[in-house]
């Protein structure tokens, strides 16, 4: 008798999880659950280099399917005005490229191309008694309580506003990550549209000053700002317990972090490997667990590393934003074998690493390989800072 694997959720994590069971667990039985009365939030419209892979292996997607879901190739991510202002791009190396890709539309490819390979089930799900499956993946959006979360106290945004901003084309082919003086900006550029989103934190910062503060990007990258705009506050947090032998969770069910790097995608990604290892190669949930909490460690501490240095704003965000990384990274420093051993080999030449045989250039800390732990430390210049704060006395 074949397993059955129920899926909850038709918004990006729902249908990116339903995509690569289809593609790994073809013995599978698969159903989808959907409420009709909760729209998907059509959010995280970057992705890291992982998420091409895997719509290639899943569904034989390749770059003549980008126009179907307003695509366009991501080469890597343009920083400024971080630490000291370098302008620079964290680039992909040769040949890896990503997408930039409309949520919305992503979606709907999924389920158009899988059609007839699972069964679509309208129904809001109260219990998971109510599911006949033996497996279930919960994408069920944000969570009403966070009884069961851990949150991130070091990260300050807590708030986003997105301005759709539309296009013949795209004028560029990387994300824009932007720092402003009341936080940070990130520009998505897809087929017709860019999406600019500011985001800070709305118990320093006033949604007018924000506002008023991004007319400087529309006038930077010549964009013309459409009313098409979305507004919202949120928490950073992740499951405490994201693994059990039957359910397994994803999207904004699991975790939520504010979006730099693109790494929703690469940990929606990351989350359905390790629920098929525990549901199909025996797998001890508890030890999966532990590696979900150690993988949104490292990217808290990616997301950190840009903080540390400041910006070349002097506001109280970046005064609060920046202290919060110092006390942070130099809590992790202490404990974070990991992340001294990789920082020590990127001060290396790239040539030097790939012929020492000691060094591993592929391994991944957060969603970031050694190359780009060498690009953001160098730009961001934190070697000598992230020294002082390993010696400084650890904070509680």
């Amino acid at each position: 008798m074949s397993k059955k694997i129920a899926i909850i959720g038709q918004g990006t994590a729902g249908v990116f999880a339903l995509s690569h069971f289809h593609r790994y667990s073809k013995e599978c039985e698969l159903e989808l659950y959907f409420d009709p009365n909760i729209k998907p939030q059509p959010v995280g419209e970057g992705s890291t280099l992982e998420f091409p892979i895997a719509l290639e292996e899943n569904l034989n997607f390749g770059f003549n399917d980008l126009e179907k879901i307003d695509g366009s190739l991501k080469y890597g991510i343009r920083k400024n005005n971080w630490s000291t202002g370098k302008d620079y791009v964290h680039q992909f190396r040769a040949p890896m490229v990503s997408y930039h890709f409309n949520a919305s539309k992503l979606q709907k490819y999924i389920l158009e191309k899988l059609e007839g390979e699972f069964k679509l089930i309208e129904k809001n799900v109260s219990s998971y008694d109510d599911i006949d499956a033996d497996y279930i993946m919960d994408c069920a959006g944000r969570p009403k309580s966070y009884e069961d979360f851990n949150m991130l106290e070091s990260i300050a945004v807590n708030s986003v506003h997105v301005n759709q901003c539309y296009w013949d084309y795209p004028r560029f082919n990387h994300t824009l990550t932007l720092a402003r003086p009341y936080g940070w900006v990130f520009g998505i550029p897809l087929k017709n549209r860019c999406s600019i989103g500011y985001l800070y934190n709305n118990n320093i910062n006033t949604l007018e000053e924000v506002k008023d503060d991004i007319k400087n990007v529309f006038d930077e990258f010549n964009l013309t700002p459409s009313q098409d705009t979305n507004t919202f506050s949120f928490t950073s947090y992740y499951r405490e317990q994201n693994f059990s032998d039957r359910v397994a969770y994803s999207g904004n069910n699991s975790f939520f972090l504010e979006p730099m790097e693109a790494t929703s995608i690469a940990t929606m990604d990351w989350i359905q490997r390790k629920a098929f290892d525990v549901w199909f190669r025996g797998k001890v949930p508890l030890f999966a667990n532990t590696e979900f909490s150690n993988f949104i460690k490292e990217i808290e501490n990616m997301i950190m590393l840009h903080y540390c240095n400041g910006s070349v704003f002097n506001t109280n965000f970046w005064e609060i934003s920046k202290q919060k990384a110092e006390k942070h990274l130099s809590n992790s420093l202490k404990n974070d074998d990991k992340l001294k051993m990789l920082i020590e080999q990127s001060k290396l030449d790239w040539n030097d690493i790939k012929r020492n045989p000691n060094i591993n250039p592929y391994l991944i800390y957060g969603t970031w390989q050694l190359s780009s732990i060498q690009q953001n430390i160098t730009n961001l210049n934190l070697y000598e800072k992230l020294e002082q704060l390993e010696k400084m006395p650890k904070y509680y």
